[in-house]
């Protein structure tokens, strides 16, 4: 401070304007000051400015302390997202630059300071960058991981599948599980020994323009080759259906939720441990969101006669009892 009171200050001329507010007269000096691209005010800036270097100019820890603040900002802190809990181990995405693409961790707590180790890296497994993970479920005991790989921004993701403590890559490559015009994803068996997952058409099956539409529910099993996949739900569905699935928490029941495109229909499907599907919802009944309770149960949003939306509680026992069911796949 005794420093900075040595240099010569840097004048600002008073300049009154009065001014009314509610009646009450305020004179400031400095008002002036306010228009930052006035040709005085810019020069008055520019002293000040000056000033200012040369008192940090003379500390001697300037340069150390700069150094240190440089490092804090290039120094980004690691994000994480999509966590994912399977008998006590915990998965997410971590994402912390240089890298290019997020990295597949497993986490040994959700407390800090937490380890994690890595389960999959795209970086190194393509360290042009070009190779990303758009999502990933692991198995129901958490020691087999489905990851959804698609290249150069494609989305255009083929499902791979590695062990979790080893980073082993399994041999078993799911193509065309997922595309730009609707997603993607998957749902494994209660037992682990397979996969349910989102396909699209291959060539050949459908004209050139309908391959990125049509999508359907296939069942996948673990070290089986692909010509044995078979097909479980959406033969009927429109062209432009979109599906997500998603297991129970005791993993005996799947959730496939079927969006009729864009559009804000959805309708829902249950598939019982016994590979039977059943249909829970319509697209005209307005149910907009299902979700698994810990407690057998399934919550269901609806917009129907409800414009800011209800909240319904559906136990799965009379799913099980008045649901249509469909053929067995």
């Amino acid at each position: 401070l005794a420093g900075a009171a040595a240099l010569p200050s840097v004048l600002a001329p008073r300049q009154p304007v009065t001014n009314v507010y509610q009646g009450v007269v305020v004179v400031d000096d400095y008002q002036w000051l306010e228009d930052a691209t006035a040709p005085a005010v810019r020069e008055w800036t520019r002293l000040e400015n000056e000033r200012t270097r040369g008192y940090f100019a003379q500390l001697p820890f300037r340069a150390g302390i700069a150094q240190q603040l440089a490092q804090l900002r290039g120094e980004e802190s690691a994000r994480y997202s999509g966590l994912v809990e399977r008998k006590g181990r915990i998965f997410a995405l971590r994402f912390k630059p240089p890298a290019q693409q997020p990295v597949l961790v497993r986490l040994s707590s959700l407390a800090a300071p937490a380890l994690w180790r890595t389960v999959f890296d795209p970086n190194a497994y393509n360290t042009n960058g070009t190779t990303a993970i758009d999502w990933f479920v692991p198995s129901p005991d958490g020691r087999v991981v489905a990851v959804c790989l698609s290249e150069g921004g494609s989305e255009q993701g083929t499902l791979h599948f590695f062990e979790v403590d080893s980073g082993r890559k399994l041999a078993d490559e799911i193509p065309r599980v997922q595309c730009p015009t609707g997603g993607g994803s998957a749902a494994w068996t209660a037992d682990g020994g397979g996969v349910l997952y989102t396909r699209y058409p291959h060539r050949g099956e459908r004209p050139e323009a309908d391959l990125d539409f049509y999508q359907q529910v296939w069942l996948h099993r673990l070290g089986a080759p692909l010509s044995e996949d078979q097909y479980a739900l959406g033969k009927d569905f429109p062209r432009i259906a979109e599906i997500a699935l998603d297991e129970s928490y005791d993993g005996q029941w799947i959730l496939a939720a079927v969006a009729n495109g864009d559009g804000g229909d959805f309708a829902h499907y249950l598939r019982e441990v016994t590979g039977e599907w059943r249909q829970v919802t319509r697209f005209e009944d307005g149910i907009k969101d299902v979700k698994f309770g810990r407690d057998g149960t399934l919550y269901l949003l609806s917009r129907k006669d409800a414009p800011r939306g209800k909240v319904l509680r559906l136990p799965l026992a009379v799913v099980v009892g008045q649901a249509s069911r469909l053929p067995a796949g």
